[in-house]
């Protein structure tokens, strides 16, 4: 997961290596504060240092630290296998990572349930990164779900794979698993970011229009409708042609204008909407409480989110358990934005 606002892309993807042999955390690197992205997924965290080499640590339970290890889990980052220097982007789903080196290929690596790899093969868990099936060098960003991935090429065009379960591929197709990338319905050359919740996928065009597909059980396609599940892209509610960012997660989205104004949808069963109202779930975008228009950079969690205004400062809301907002409360649940304390 990365911030999606003007200094972090919404839709983070990284370049990573082919497969080879697993670096180790003791390298000359180790200590070093020369970090140039993070993502953290599920139970892991994958960054690229300023070297571009790629390392991952944490939970390694179907190879998703990428180190071609005996799926150990590691308190200290590992290199991802193959030891390459070009790695650009790196995008941390649930239980797997994506990336894409500066050579323009993309690979993936961890669990390939439904086929999230998208190398095509029979759902094989990769513990060494795999490249994304069609060989294609012009893959510009990438961003890993739950149970899917979607990522743009450079020409614009946007692919997803993986489960299909609601619609989220967007392929619109019968809810059918796919293992290898297909491209959006509509066929449309202009989109520019992309972000995936749990079951659901948003993405935006050089237009200013953001779309939305996939599982509405809450709402969190914001397109208005009766919670109907979506196999193509649906405009989101409004007609707004000055959407800037975009960030999903869980079964909520938040988006941002050009205006600095930010807007959330979906579930709202934590507050995260954080439009301080009673909790209830919005099928059109709401604005966050409060009426800025220095919305810098914002990203979402499960069930809280996070976002940064002009003058640094951080906030967040929606659930508080094991103190997730930071505010340094009482691990309580939020429905308007918290000053992370500091």
């Amino acid at each position: 997961m990365v911030i999606a606002g003007s200094a972090v892309s919404p839709a983070g993807a990284g370049e990573v290596t082919a497969a080879g042999g697993g670096g180790t955390a003791g390298s000359a690197e180790s200590g070093s504060s020369d970090w140039r992205q993070v993502s953290a997924g599920g139970f892991h965290t994958c960054g690229i240092r300023t070297s571009g080499r790629l390392y991952c640590w944490g939970n390694d339970g179907d190879g998703q630290l990428g180190n071609g290890g005996l799926n150990t889990n590691q308190a200290a980052p590992v290199q991802v296998a193959g030891g390459a220097t070009n790695w650009t982007a790196v995008d941390a789903g649930r239980e797997h990572i994506c990336a894409r080196r500066t050579t323009g290929r993309l690979y993936c690596w961890g669990d390939d349930g439904f086929g999230r790899l998208g190398d095509g093969g029979l759902n094989t868990d990769q513990a060494a990164p795999v490249q994304v099936a069609g060989g294609a060098t012009n893959w510009t960003a990438v961003t890993a779900g739950d149970f899917h991935t979607c990522a743009r090429r450079t020409t614009g065009r946007l692919y997803c794979w993986g489960s299909d379960d609601a619609g989220q591929l967007g392929d619109g197709g019968l809810d059918t698993d796919q293992a290898a990338p297909v491209q959006v319905a509509g066929g449309a050359t202009n989109w520019t970011a992309v972000t995936v919740g749990s079951e659901h996928t948003c993405a935006r065009r050089t237009t200013g229009r953001l779309y939305c597909w996939g599982y509405d059980g809450s709402g969190q396609l914001g397109d208005g409708g009766l919670f109907t599940e979506q196999a193509t892209p649906v405009q989101v509610a409004g007609g707004a042609t000055n959407w800037t960012a975009v960030t999903a997660a869980g079964t909520h989205t938040c988006a941002r204008r050009t205006t600095g104004r930010l807007y959330c949808w979906g579930n709202d069963g934590f507050g995260q909407l954080g439009d301080g109202g009673t909790n209830t779930s919005q099928a059109v975008p709401v604005q966050v409480a409060g009426g800025a228009t220095d919305w810098t950079a914002v990203t979402a969690g499960q069930s809280h989110t996070c976002a940064r205004i002009t003058s640094r400062r951080l906030y967040c809301w929606g659930s508080d358990g094991s103190g997730r907002l930071g505010d340094g409360g009482t691990n309580t649940n939020q429905p308007r934005p918290a000053q992370v304390f500091a």
